[in-house]
């Protein structure tokens, strides 16, 4: 070697192979086809559940009205007597003794009767505030827990509806970090060309126009279901488990068990406590431990001008306000709490606000169901098509509008259990749809089942309460679902994918 040569140029290094190894062992194709698979299967999971709280909490905007769609038959009345409500109370604690807790609900404008919460059963009053029966609505109770609870265990459930509102949250920022021009194309809309271009632009037309709505309910549903877990949190650190404290000043507090006799309380005094105040309207009364030392009175009064579901009031047996919990004006965490419930559920500036609510909730359906389509459909155009994504992502959309209106009409017919009827066949059409046919094929199909089942809960519900089904909320109900039926239906053939 010349001893001229530069050390560097004298030992060359050796090249690296041009693919470098990996630290991870040699895994097949195969298994990580499988794990990818696996992963994309999690995330539909994911948006499914986003989709069906979304679905379910659209249609439990109308709970009320689908109580009394669900029990028409039921006595209604504007206006309850103060007599009618003592009359009442004492009708249900003489029949019901050993009901620790009786939630009696006055008269609203979307509620017009007087009804009793005993356990699980309903009872409403007539006019006198005699007991007229039980008016107990099964199906819309599943809906509410659907929405709620996904029907898991309550406190659990609520903790997983909490975070699908907080993953919802995190796509509603995401969405709009991604399209910088989101704003400028709010009105642009191409009818033309690809599916795929439409069904982008519905999606980002669509979020866009509803976005406040959208973010609206996304942050106070994360905001209701997680705070259960924050409580339970606080609950450990100071009060060494003790959650019925922590909950107090938002809730109120539970009396002690004193189970010697104790007069009656006087609710007609209670009441009148409210007739020179306007701006408060009882709508809600808490009686526990009726008739012993250890009862209390609370009452749950709305105020029309503020949004804050109702400030609650104690009274004493002789009806003398003893106690205000302060949810209207003490400290700005009460008032967002007590202001959460009515701007998640719409309960707030009446029908209008209602309607409002259900259409909006029906366009972040779309949102939800068109992001995934989308998401499939650039996949396949990339040559990574996702088939059986696909088809079960089709039946999660339509299948579970198609369950839900089946378990109505199968309830008021046959009383078959309405979880039943919506989760299992669910189940079984996502597996029958990842074995079978092409998704083009479940989505006709369910949407044909969809409008089959809804035309079949108004035919059910006609039959069993006759001209009930025809006066009233029943009524609007009724022609609000042969309206959806008639919406739903596939009046013309899918484009196929291939020529979208």
């Amino acid at each position: 070697m010349d001893a001229k040569t530069p050390p560097e140029v004298a030992k060359p290094v050796k090249a690296e192979p041009e693919n470098c190894p990996s630290i991870w062992p040699k895994v097949p194709p195969a298994f990580v086809r499988t794990v990818l698979s696996g992963h994309s299967g999690l995330g539909l999971v994911a948006a499914a559940l986003i989709y069906i709280v979304c679905l379910s909490g659209t249609v439990a905007v109308f709970l009320n009205e689908l109580k009394l769609w669900e029990e028409p038959a039921a006595p209604t009345q504007t206006h309850a007597s103060p007599q009618a409500v003592q009359a009442f109370a004492e009708a249900i604690t003489k029949a019901h003794p050993k009901a620790g807790v009786v939630y009696m609900g006055l008269p609203t404008w979307d509620m017009p009767r007087l009804y009793a919460y005993v356990d699980e059963q309903v009872f409403v009053a007539d006019a006198q505030g005699r007991i007229a029966g039980e008016a107990s609505s099964p199906w819309v109770h599943f809906l509410e827990h659907l929405h709620v609870y996904l029907h898991l265990p309550e406190t659990l459930g609520m903790i997983v509806v909490g975070l699908i509102g907080a993953a919802l949250i995190g796509l509603i920022v995401s969405g709009f970090l991604a399209h910088p021009k989101i704003f400028r194309d709010a009105f642009a809309f191409r009818w033309a060309g690809a599916k795929r271009l439409s069904q982008a632009d519905l999606h980002n037309r669509l979020s866009v126009w509803g976005a406040p709505f959208h973010f609206v309910v996304a942050w106070t549903g994360a905001y209701i279901g997680l705070a259960t877990l924050l409580l339970f949190a606080v609950a450990g650190v100071t009060t060494k488990g003790d959650i019925a404290k922590v909950t107090a000043p938002i809730y109120g507090s539970i009396p002690k068990a004193d189970p010697r006799p104790a007069p009656f309380p006087d609710l007609v005094a209670t009441l009148a406590w409210f007739d020179d105040k306007p701006d408060l309207k009882p709508t809600l009364i808490s009686l526990t431990a009726l008739g012993t030392q250890g009862q209390m009175v609370e009452v749950n009064a709305a105020m029309p001008k503020r949004l804050i579901y109702a400030e609650r009031y104690t009274f004493d047996v002789q009806g003398r306000m003893t106690h205000k919990l302060g949810l209207s004006d003490d400290g700005l965490g009460k008032q967002v709490f007590a202001s959460s419930y009515p701007l998640h559920f719409g309960s707030f500036g009446g029908l209008p606000v209602k309607i409002a609510y259900g259409l909006l909730g029906v366009a972040l359906c779309v949102v939800t169901s068109s992001g995934v389509t989308i998401w499939l459909t650039r996949r396949r155009e990339r040559g990574r098509p996702a088939e059986r994504l696909e088809k079960a992502w089709a039946v999660i959309v339509w299948g579970s509008t198609a369950t839900l209106a089946l378990s109505a009409a199968l309830w008021l017919a046959l009383k078959v259990p309405p979880v039943w009827v919506f989760w299992v066949p669910l189940a079984v059409l996502v597996a029958a749809a990842v074995a079978l046919k092409d998704a083009r094929f479940w989505t006709v199909s369910l949407r044909i089942a969809t409008s089959v089942a809804l035309a079949a809960a108004v035919m059910v519900q006609a039959v069993r309460f006759g001209g009930l089904a025809f006066d009233g909320v029943a009524l609007g109900v009724n022609l609000t679902l042969l309206i959806l039926a008639v919406v739903i239906a596939p009046w013309r053939r899918p484009l196929d994918r291939a020529h979208a």
